[in-house]
């Protein structure tokens, strides 16, 4: 299967249609005919309180949200978990403004990278590399940040949209960027396709890079509960046993939403440098503490809509 197909969404597997759900693309098309009329200022003083109307609207999300909060920081009491909670809508809706910004209408975003002499080493790495994210700051435009500077083929994985409309907004979206940078490539991590990770540990092998989200369990995909710090977190092994089987260095790279079209991206060193057999289970205790330190930084930029994070004695009893 060649990369141009794994990067479609089988037409059987499509996503349900919603017009008007949160999913729906409406929403999406609402904001760009606004933000064609109204200038930046006042988008950015307009989402606070229609973030808060959603807030109350989502009932699942906001739940999950709180869910995790409880979990990772069990010091807030309840009026500050539950304006906690609105801090991570809020923050999802400015990132989804920036991206909008960039992608349909063309305002260049702002990169600060502290470590960028670990961002070149990668770069210049002889095999392939695994990038290891999760939903923080903006996986897509990050993406194409990574496509520029790179100088070598980057194929991302991402999930496909909850609803068709929406699948076909983002999927127009990103082939935008895709012609924009030929170096990028979309694949979708369809449930029911067994190919992909065939195709992935063949790109890995054959020098490429590819980026996958470490942290994110949704139907129909394998996850694996894991303990670190007294907490008990569900993360998707489909990663991990992509690390074992390509043995590439695997790098940890977290974006940080730190102003308006203003990102930090956090190079960390690898966690892995490919040279020796270690099984999924293994690297996913590496990666692990990784990925919880920097939610624990900055828990109101991960944008995580499922319950996904338990204290010990509720994980040993909850499911996601």
């Amino acid at each position: 299967m060649t990369a141009e197909e794994t990067a479609k969404p089988p037409s059987t597997q499509a996503p349900p249609r919603c017009n008007t759900g949160l999913h729906g693309a409406i929403w999406t098309r609402i904001m760009l005919l606004f933000m064609r009329i109204m200038p930046c200022w006042a988008c950015l003083v307009a989402v606070r309180p229609v973030s808060f109307i959603i807030y109350f609207l989502a009932g699942p999300q906001r739940r999950a949200i709180l869910g995790n909060l409880t979990a990772l920081r069990p010091d807030f009491g309840p009026v500050r978990r539950w304006w906690g909670g609105y801090q991570v809508f809020l923050e999802f809706a400015l990132t989804y403004l920036d991206r909008l910004w960039h992608m349909h209408f063309r305002r260049e975003v702002a990169w600060d990278i502290p470590h960028k002499e670990r961002f070149d080493a990668m770069c210049c790495l002889p095999t392939g590399v695994l990038i290891f994210t999760i939903h923080s700051g903006n996986y897509d435009i990050g993406a194409s940040l990574f496509a520029q500077k790179f100088g070598r083929p980057l194929h991302i994985v991402r999930a496909p949209e909850q609803t068709e409309e929406l699948q076909e907004l983002r999927a127009a979206e990103l082939r935008r960027v895709e012609q924009e940078q030929p170096l990028l490539h979309v694949h979708y991590n369809n449930v029911t396709d067994n190919h992909l990770g065939l195709e992935l540990t063949r790109l890995l092998m054959a020098g490429e890079a590819v980026a996958v989200q470490g942290d994110r369990v949704i139907t129909g995909v394998s996850s694996v509960a894991m303990q670190h710090a007294g907490l008990t977190y569900h993360i998707p092994r489909g990663p991990l046993v992509l690390a074992e089987i390509a043995r590439v260095p695997c790098h940890p790279i977290l974006l940080e939403r730190i102003g308006c079209l203003k990102y930090r991206i956090h190079v960390l060193p690898a966690f892995y440098d490919g040279s020796t057999k270690q099984r999924a289970d293994d690297l996913g205790r590496v990666w692990l503490p990784i990925m919880h330190d920097f939610i624990q930084a900055h828990w109101d930029q991960w944008f995580v809509f499922e319950p996904l994070v338990f204290r010990d004695s509720l994980g040993q009893e909850s499911q996601p």
